[in-house]
């Protein structure tokens, strides 16, 4: 049972959970230190982008689950694989809990994270990272985050395991082109080149469809394993786990 073994129930920062036909679960976490300018959570919708208008509008933000009843819920609808993303998951004190319950229950916790607070427990007990990479030059970085990514491409060193960790960039023409994810790629080059990089296309941008793929090819040209998904090549509307709706 989820419950074995974890006796305590704390709240955590999940505050959203779709299930998708595949027997995946995506986990949205509220709460991040940075403050992104094109923070999808913070400025197009909390909610899973996957579910109608209609469903999102009956739902309401602000109850966090709690971890018992987060497992069981997973457990119940057999789930597999748990991306745990939103805004910044690593930012919840008991991420650490989290990972180590999904695991109980042979739930693959997939991390999704900017890097900043990533340590080696989170390492150690996730099945897959995204690690996603805001911007290489220093100024932009700052300009876009608010915050240094100084700590961010340590860890990135630290924690480059093919086998584990899938680079992630967001392009954003007029805040981030094309040539800073070509640095980016450069980067990620230098540190492993068997890492996977991962070109996104910001979502209030979908319209700019060439214009990714132009750059990813510009990208595959400096770091070989780079590659994207069209922009509207979205999942069949998942079910929503949590909240409930109104």
């Amino acid at each position: 049972m989820a419950r074995d073994g974890f006796n305590i129930n704390p709240a955590t920062r999940i505050y959203h959970i779709v299930k998708f036909k595949d027997g995946s679960a995506y986990l949205f976490f509220s709460g991040c230190p940075w403050n992104c300018v094109y923070c999808v959570a913070r400025t197009v919708s909390r909610w899973c982008l996957s579910i109608s208008q209609a469903r999102a509008s009956g739902l309401r933000f602000g109850s966090m689950i709690g971890l018992r009843e987060m497992l069981d819920l997973l457990q119940n609808k057999k789930v597999h694989t748990a991306f745990l993303g939103g805004e910044e998951p690593t930012y919840d004190p008991q991420l650490p809990i989290i990972m180590n319950g999904l695991k109980s229950l042979n739930i693959n916790p997939w991390l999704i994270t900017n890097g900043e607070l990533l340590d080696d427990e989170m390492f150690f007990l996730a099945h897959g990272i995204t690690f996603s990479i805001k911007a290489l030059t220093p100024s932009l970085h700052k300009s876009i985050t608010g915050k240094s990514n100084t700590r961010t491409l340590e860890n990135f060193r630290k924690y480059a395991d093919p086998s584990k960790v899938v680079a992630e960039t967001v392009l954003y023409p007029g805040i981030v082109e094309c040539d800073e994810a070509l640095k980016v790629a450069e980067f990620i080059e230098g540190v492993n080149p068997e890492l996977r990089f991962r070109i996104d296309l910001a979502v209030q941008e979908r319209q700019l469809g060439e214009h990714l793929k132009e750059c990813a090819e510009r990208a595959r040209q400096v770091h070989g394993n780079t590659y994207y998904f069209e922009p509207g090549q979205g999942a069949e509307e998942p079910e929503v786990l949590f909240p409930p709706s109104l």
